[in-house]
């Protein structure tokens, strides 16, 4: 019944609304602003699709407009980009033909001592050389002795001749052209020009003068109308002071013509390159850069520029570019310009293209407009045509359906005033003629049984509902047992969060690579100043220590998937506890710490267990005794625990004890736990909390515990026992001193080398590393480049990165190892990833060896010495005796230095003027150099105030 009621409201307050809508309808309010229901309906639907296809019109040829100058801005860099490119490529080769023959004649292989006009080798090499490069045109040598000799290749058609140019003595120093066959034999002679004298020529005087390679000007061929240009190169005698000669090599720039034409620039577009003094250097629209002429019955051949070309566009963007800049030398950056040519906007970029052997050409790239405006200009007519079209429509339409839409509405009206004045449910209405209002009066007729029907179904609802809460009831204890195998199938993400911890040190030791590779290279500098080589070490030692990061970060992965185990190795205790005792010496020294190693006499000494991780737990484990103490000092002590004596296997307890600030009994528990620091560790705010969770999971590993004991303010003792078999020293591989390689062992073969990596820097890394001492190296960065290389080349030895796109390293080296040749070469293994059962897979796909990034450069040229046989020569090591810094930089020995250079020590490290300093100590070093070393050691460590307490015990 309440339900009627409201209904009813409803209608009550909905039949004044209508009446206020219908001219017909009385109303007792005031009189206001009406409007008919007619134009209520038709005014507002004409104003709509006016604006709409008026906006959508504007809109789209402002967009478009936008669009286009978007699309041109995009079209012009890469265009330019792409020309750019192309151009120095081009460029280069000529270039990288004068270093091959440079470097032939600097080791011998080419003789040009010998008189050039008769040297039959010579000609030979430069005939093939010649052959082999498409884009050359010509290679020659000339030398202070007036010899010159020189191969060109003429190509007219599809016809190619070889031809040779020489003067010398055998010729009287006349320039005579022969023909030449493919055996670089003489044939016919051509044209003969006397009293030649190459060296002043301005391609060898450029060379002279600059004493480095260079390009020529400039100039136009003799013996066709095409212009070039000389990439030349001095060759110098013996003391490298005095020029014996040049080499050049010439190339027509019709190629870059060629290139320019095959450029699709919209439909009118063109790009041309000119030097900084406007002369045309190429261009696509296939214009000549000369102007043959006639002049005195003879034809003379000049070049033009641009502004003086016959092409129309070109003309006009030349003579716009020179009227915005005073000389064409101005411009240094690419500028974006525009102008109008016969009422039509042109979009204009200027681009200089450089290099740096004295290329200095401008790029420009001219685009009408109207190529991309056409189809715009044409859909805003059809546009402007389809919005007065759809106002004419609109406003018929709109007439026609205000009328048939008002007439049943009217009636509905009615229909709901008497049910709102008569309070009756049930009132008949007939509305016919429009879908929606017949559908409305028949489900206002519907109504008043569907209130009835809808207590019924409100009844069913509750019934429902119930049956509903059960089910929901079933579903809760269903998700209770799905929320259980969640929590399995977490506890498996947890293991897979450790796979992915491995995987990110993947990614992050590939950098890491290139960072401790090439501080490695720049220290094999001897130029680097001082001051430098501090910071290439500072580099160095960082690098260092985050690659210990992240071993200990995926130490812990490993560990928490399970994934450790021992590497068990044969190795010298007693040396290992050495070496560990000489790394912390000068680190206690610098603190003033007392570092003591105890070592029982009945301690076995070779052993066979995993040295790596022993070596870790006692590195970490004194790192941070010596950490924490700031006095007294820290002892490492090494006893064996009595086994019965026909047993090899042997247990060894190992004691770390320091007088440090010790640790609190309530952190004693958490001690162990990853990423958690005691609060002396979070004071010192360093290290990460895991070195102690990582050392214990070893020693246990390792068939021990480790026990800790602590007094706060005493200091703190650990202590372990590890398990280990006894060896003889016959098993112990001697290791041999770490010498720096310097150059290659004579006579020995001309190794080729291809490094294989996607990485860019990772190729550079090697490259330095490896072209200094002479090798022949190719670079690919995929699989497929790899074998397309080694079949043409056929290398000695492939370094090669396993993880690359297009094909990986896998595929690329069983393709190579499935060939018959693919099994002279040497495949070694480079890659990032730590996983240790991806070396088995490694090495199942062919690969020779297996080498970890980053690496060190004796590891690249030990697994050279050992796959391939390259002999090295080693930088001599000087043994001298070490003596410790306290024992050094005392106040006596400082006592005997000048007075002056000791306050200029003082008052630079109170300034922490570096330069100063290194100044002075290099003075010092003349005098006292062990002194000198002591003091460079506290100045690179930054122990200012341990310096000046001993200057002021000194006063």
């Amino acid at each position: 019944m309440k339900s009627q009621l409201d209904f009813i409201n409803v209608l009550q307050h909905l039949t004044p609304m209508l009446q206020r809508i219908t001219p017909s309808s009385p109303s007792t309010a005031p009189r206001r602003f009406q409007l008919p229901l007619r134009s209520v309906l038709i005014i507002p639907f004409i104003l709509q699709i006016f604006a709409a296809v008026g906006l959508v019109g504007w809109f789209s040829f402002r967009n478009g407009r936008q669009a286009v100058n978007n699309v041109v801005e995009q079209l012009k860099q890469e265009l330019t980009d792409r020309v750019e490119a192309t151009v120095l490529s081009f460029l280069e080769v000529p270039h990288q033909v004068t270093r091959i023959n440079l470097d032939a004649i600097r080791q011998g292989y080419l003789d040009v001592d010998s008189s050039l006009d008769i040297n039959l080798p010579l000609r030979r090499y430069f005939l093939n050389q010649i052959q082999q490069f498409d884009t050359v045109s010509v290679i020659g040598y000339a030398n202070e002795k007036l010899e010159y000799l020189d191969l060109e290749k003429e190509i007219v058609g599809d016809d190619k001749k070889m031809i040779v140019t020489l003067s010398g003595q055998s010729t009287g120093f006349t320039q005579v052209v022969y023909e030449i066959d493919e055996q670089g034999e003489l044939g016919r002679v051509f044209s003969q020009s006397p009293n030649y004298d190459p060296t002043e020529r301005p391609w060898y005087r450029s060379a002279v003068e600059t004493g480095k390679a260079v390009w020529s000007p400039i100039f136009v061929f003799v013996s066709q109308p095409k212009i070039g240009i000389a990439a030349v190169t001095p060759v110098f005698e013996a003391d490298s002071k005095t020029v014996k000669g040049v080499t050049g090599v010439n190339i027509t720039l019709q190629h870059i013509s060629n290139f320019l034409e095959e450029l699709k620039i919209g439909k009118s577009g063109q790009v041309f390159i000119v030097e900084l003094d406007g002369s045309l250097v190429a261009t696509s629209t296939g214009e000549s850069p000369l102007l043959i002429k006639k002049e005195n019955q003879e034809s003379v051949t000049e070049r033009i520029t641009a502004t003086e070309s016959q092409n129309k566009l070109t003309r006009a963007s030349a003579n716009y570019i020179v009227g915005q800049f005073d000389a064409l030398d101005q411009i240094k950056t690419p500028k974006k310009l525009d102008f109008k040519l016969d009422g039509e906007h042109q979009f204009l970029q200027v681009t200089p293209l450089k290099d740096e052997r004295g290329i200095e050409w401008l790029i420009v790239l001219t685009i009408p407009e109207k190529d991309f405006m056409e189809q715009i200009d044409a859909n805003r007519r059809q546009t402007i045509a389809l919005c007065l079209l759809a106002l004419g429509g609109a406003t018929t339409l709109g007439l026609f359906s205000s009328g048939w839409i008002a007439k049943p509405i009217l009636r509905l009206q009615e229909s709901a005033g008497a049910i709102a004045n008569e309070c009756q449910l049930i009132h008949k209405v007939d509305i016919r003629g429009i879908t929606e209002l017949e559908n409305l009066g028949t489900s206002f007729n519907r109504m008043s049984d569907r209130l009835q029907a809808s207590f019924s179904a409100l009844e069913q609802a509750n019934t429902q509902l119930e049956q509903r809460v059960q089910e929901r009831t079933a579903e809760l204890e269903e998700r209770t047992s799905e929320l259980e195998i969640a929590k399995e199938k977490a506890e498996v993400a947890n293991q897979a969060k450790s796979s992915f911890i491995a995987n990110m040190s993947h990614e992050l030791r590939s950098p890491l690579n290139a960072i401790l590779g090439f501080t490695q290279i720049m220290t094999r500098s001897q130029t680097l100043p001082v001051e430098h080589q501090e910071n290439v070490g500072i580099i160095y030692r960082s690098g260092e220590h985050l690659l210990t990061l992240i071993n200990n970060v995926l130490d812990l992965s490993k560990i928490e998937s399970g994934q450790t185990t021992l590497n068990e190795k044969n190795f010298d205790l007693y040396q290992l506890l050495d070496d560990i005792h000489d790394m912390f010496q000068l680190k206690a020294d610098g603190k003033g710490l007392q570092l003591l190693l105890e070592r029982d006499e009945t301690i076995p000494r070779y052993l066979r267990t995993d040295e790596m991780k022993l070596r870790q737990v006692l590195i970490n484990l004194l790192n941070n005794a010596i950490k924490f103490t700031e006095s007294g000092g820290v002892t490492l002590r090494a006893t064996p625990i009595e086994t019965p004596d026909s047993s090899v296997q042997k247990r060894i307890s190992f004691v770390v004890e320091d007088t440090g600030a010790g640790i609190a009994p309530e952190e004693l528990d958490q001690l162990f736990e990853a990423f958690v620091q005691t609060e002396t560790g979070k004071q010192a705010q360093e290290g990460t909390g895991l070195g102690l969770p990582i050392s214990r999971k070893f020693v246990q590993l390792m068939g021990g515990d480790i026990q800790v004991t602590s007094q706060v303010g005493k200091g703190t003792t650990f202590s372990w026992e590890i398990q280990a078999q006894e060896v003889e020293a016959e098993a112990i591989e001697s290791q041999k001193p770490k010498q720096r390689v310097i150059a290659l062992a004579p006579n020995q073969p001309r190794y080729r080398i291809l490094i294989v990596d996607d990485k860019i820097l990772n190729r550079q890394l090697l490259v330095k590393l490896l072209n200094p001492l002479g090798f022949e190296l190719k670079e690919a960065s995929n699989g497929k480049e790899a074998i397309e290389i080694f079949e043409v080349w056929e290398p000695h030895l492939i370094w090669m990165d396993m993880r690359m796109p297009m094909m990986d390293g896998y595929e690329a080296t069983q393709k190579i190892k499935a060939t018959t040749k693919g099994q002279a070469p040497a495949i070694i293994a480079l890659t990032a990833s730590v996983l240790e059962e991806e070396k088995a897979v490694v090495l199942s796909a062919g690969c020779n060896a297996f080498m970890r990034k980053p690496f060190r450069e004796e590891d690249i040229f030990e697994a050279m010495h050992e796959h391939i046989g390259v002999e090295f020569i080693y930088e001599e090591v000087q043994k001298k005796e070490i003596k410790l810094t306290t024992e050094i930089l005392t106040p006596e020995n400082l006592g005997t230095l000048p007075e002056e250079w000791l306050l200029g020590l003082k008052d630079a490290i109170l300034s922490s003027d570096r330069k100063t300093m290194n100044g002075i100590v290099e003075k010092i070093a003349v005098e006292h150099e062990e002194l000198a070393e002591a003091l460079q050691k506290c100045l690179y460590n930054f122990e200012y105030e341990k310096i000046l307490n001993i200057l002021s015990e000194k006063d």
